[in-house]
């Protein structure tokens, strides 16, 4: 009976052996995936807060007399910082947003300025469909498809990242 178990001694080290790669390759994979999904949500929340409260710069003068309209109340179709033509007023603000919200995110290897600077605006001052939402009201929508990189290196995605907001109905009283 002795010998029985003595022979089957030390199995379990090559079965590690032959598992212990598969299972750190595994787990770097995992780590990678989220450290990806993790750099998406964070540009996706800044973008997100950089329209929302962009949006709302509103042109003061139109909001006295009891109408909505953003500052610089023109038609622009994906313009960006470094050419916002007809929309510098908003897009200059909703930069400066995303500037801010970008450098307080964790973002591994990006630099908050040449993503920021990669965004693509449009404004709709009249209302319309953009980034999936679609509104009477002025509207503000932003685009970016940036590179990230994963910690280890086992890939990188281009992930288009969109966002849109409108200005807060007036409550009629």
């Amino acid at each position: 009976m002795w010998h029985r178990h003595q022979r089957y001694h030390g199995q379990a080290l090559p079965i590690l052996a032959l598992m212990l790669p598969a299972l750190t390759l595994f787990i770097l994979v995992v780590i990678e995936v989220a450290n990806l999904w993790l750099d998406v949500a964070l540009l996706e929340d800044a973008l997100q807060q950089a329209t929302r409260s962009a949006v709302q710069h509103l042109d003061y003068a139109m909001l006295a007399r009891n109408t909505q309209s953003l500052r610089g109340n023109r038609t622009c179709q994906a313009v960006t910082v470094t050419n916002p033509g007809h929309c510098a007023a908003i897009v200059n603000v909703a930069h400066q947003f995303l500037l801010a919200n970008l450098r307080t995110a964790r973002l591994d290897g990006q630099d908050p300025d040449k993503l920021a600077a990669a965004v693509r605006w449009t404004v709709l001052p009249q209302g319309g469909t953009c980034a999936y939402v679609t509104s009477s009201t002025p509207l503000l929508c932003a685009e970016v498809q940036p590179t990230l990189h994963g910690l280890f290196g086992l890939g990188e995605i281009r992930p288009r990242i969109r966002a849109a907001d409108t200005i807060d109905r007036l409550s009629r009283p």
